[in-house]
């Protein structure tokens, strides 16, 4: 899938919807796994030939999801819910973007 494609932009801008997006909900402490699978599932589908420019929305929307996952992990703990898993998904999260955008 192209990163700029709008059903992408419009998938990972829904993952921070706070009452039904996974990214949301980790901001309330609830890590949901299902929508979390879903998440990373639409990741890995994403693919940025060499060269390509990215599209600033796509920027907007995923620079910050590693990040922000793994600051709510103690949120998650306190609600009663797995860290274990919370901390699974963070790690999915950054590594696959770090696969999409590089390391420096």
């Amino acid at each position: 899938m192209k990163h700029s494609d709008p059903a992408v932009l419009e998938a990972l801008d829904f993952a921070w919807d706070a009452d039904s997006g996974v990214l949301g909900k980790l901001r309330s402490g609830v890590y949901d796994a299902e929508l979390g699978a879903k998440y990373i599932e639409l990741l890995e589908g994403i693919e940025i030939a060499d060269g390509e420019s990215l599209h600033p929305d796509f920027v907007r929307l995923v620079w910050f999801a590693p990040l922000f996952s793994e600051w709510q992990l103690e949120r998650v703990a306190e609600n009663g819910g797995d860290q274990s898993e919370a901390h699974g998904f963070a790690d999915l999260v950054r590594e696959r973007l770090m696969g999409i955008l590089g390391v420096p």
